[in-house]
């Protein structure tokens, strides 16, 4: 199976969200939305986007400090209180892109007159199938941090390749088997630590991949259409550019990459967007000819006064990923 393609203009002169330029073009003729107590579709759609590009952008710029931070791997101080924002950002983020779905079937919904005729029409089935297979991450992160008191930690590997050192970050969502606090069993079922910053590939792309399916459902809708329009997305851009800045690894998870393939149209005026300097990001990839070699892993485990065992692991595999 073709991986899907995308491509981010990073000046948001032109959408990559397929389906910014439908609802742009889309007449407000035909929509029962505000009937149903609605914003209309594009308002709905701008908004939920606003939302999770916002909680977005602000995690990848703290990830990017945290990164630039010499005790990363045992934070204090200043560098402790980035560690906890990147905590409430990871949640909120996910939050966000949850809502995410409900936003789109919002957005849907508004098309019919009745739920139930919405359920029956055969391009809503199709998208709902779809949006359940991209929002599987996503909603399973939130549902466990949500519904079973689970906390997201941070943890942190030390690695040196050539002649740079540093740490690698990744995550975990806390939860607690025979007293002993650890990795979730019902979330982390293979892998016990993931990326920190394919956390933010992993929305950007539910984003785009959920974009490309309503398009498709909304290309269905005979309602009237004015034209063609170029939408900008410039929010959108800002937090592909964000997580662009941002080293890409993983620890043996499937790394969003594997599931889609992102190019990024980056004119030469605006390459210094994506310079952070950070050692595997775009614009600093890691070495193709070195062998990196990896330390011990810290886990920023916190106690709840009384709970004492707290489980030891180190990633099985740590992968660098490559821009090509």
């Amino acid at each position: 199976m073709t991986k899907p393609r995308f491509s981010v203009d990073i000046t948001g002169a032109i959408s990559a969200l397929e389906a910014h330029a439908i609802l742009t073009a889309m007449s407000d003729e035909g929509c029962f939305h505000e009937h149903a107590g609605l914003r209309l579709p594009l308002g709905i759609y701008n908004v939920s986007i606003s939302r999770v590009t916002d909680k977005l952008i602000r995690l990848c710029r703290r990830v990017e400090t945290f990164f630039n931070a010499p005790d990363s791997l045992s934070p204090q101080g200043e560098t402790r209180e980035v560690l906890l924002e990147i905590i409430d950002y990871i949640e909120l983020s996910l939050y966000a892109a949850a809502e995410h779905v409900d936003d789109v079937k919002s957005i849907c919904t508004g098309f019919f007159k009745h739920t139930s005729f919405r359920d029956k029409d055969p391009a809503y089935r199709v998208l709902e199938k779809a949006v359940k297979q991209h929002k599987h991450f996503v909603a399973s992160a939130a549902n466990a941090i949500k519904h079973q008191q689970s906390r997201i930690r941070l943890a942190a590997i030390q690695f040196k390749d050539d002649e740079y050192v540093g740490a690698l970050h990744g995550y975990f969502i806390e939860g607690v088997a025979n007293g002993v606090v650890g990795p979730s069993s019902t979330f982390h079922k293979s892998k016990k630590l993931y990326s920190l910053t394919s956390l933010a590939w992993e929305i950007v792309l539910f984003l785009l991949l959920v974009s490309r399916d309503l398009a498709t459902f909304l290309r269905s809708v005979s309602v009237q259409r004015e034209g063609p329009v170029r939408p900008t997305s410039e929010q959108f851009a800002k937090a592909v550019v964000a997580a662009a800045r941002l080293p890409i690894y993983d620890f043996g998870e499937a790394h969003p990459f594997s599931k889609a393939t992102v190019t990024l149209n980056a004119p030469e005026a605006t390459l210094h967007l994506l310079d952070s300097s950070l050692y595997g990001s775009i614009r600093s990839g890691w070495s193709a000819s070195s062998i990196p070699t990896f330390g011990r892993l810290e886990s920023q485990y916190e106690g709840d006064g009384k709970t004492i065992h707290f489980e030891l692991f180190h990633p099985e595999t740590v992968s660098f990923q490559r821009w090509t």
